[in-house]
């Protein structure tokens, strides 16, 4: 059995597809460490090229050199998912460097100050809500302006934590 572009072996019931991504553009949030680096460097070992989008440059860049290294294409681009401004910029950033957006996941998120209910800061709340509610949404409404513009794709938009 084929399929375009991405080849499927069947053999005994096992089927390997290779490079599902290929020529892909993907933007990961929170993608300096954790789920959000495990899932860049598996979408740039499946072809896509991959933005790593985190608010620690060091973790961030790091991530992008260990996908550089194992031949995969990204590059960081510092953003606060929290900020309206940030998320935009990101997608332009992003549709600049690579010609166009295919898939989002929106991954980052935060845990929040630990605390007993009663002595739970407000602010840590209000972080808390605008990072990991908030920033899903305007993630959202940034990247569905790009993601497949101009190609025969549909919007592929990922969710996390």
């Amino acid at each position: 059995m084929t399929k375009k572009k991405n080849i499927i072996y069947q053999t005994n019931k096992i089927i390997i597809m290779e490079k599902v991504l290929e020529n892909k553009v993907a933007i990961i949030t929170g993608a300096g460490s954790g789920i959000g680096k495990a899932t860049a460097t598996l979408f740039a070992k499946e072809g896509a090229r991959v933005v790593v989008s985190d608010i620690d440059e060091k973790n961030g860049n790091n991530a992008v050199e260990e996908i550089k290294r194992n031949g995969g294409q990204a590059f960081f681009i510092k953003a606060d998912s929290s900020k309206p401004e940030d998320n935009q910029a990101l997608v332009e950033q992003t549709v600049k460097h690579f010609g166009g957006l295919d898939i989002a996941v929106n991954n980052a998120g935060i845990g929040g100050p630990l605390s007993a209910t009663g002595d739970y800061p407000i602010d840590g709340w209000q972080k808390v809500i605008a990072i990991n509610l908030s920033g899903i949404l305007r993630n959202a409404l940034s990247d569905s302006c790009h993601v497949g513009k101009g190609r025969k794709h549909h919007q592929r938009c990922f969710y996390s934590r």
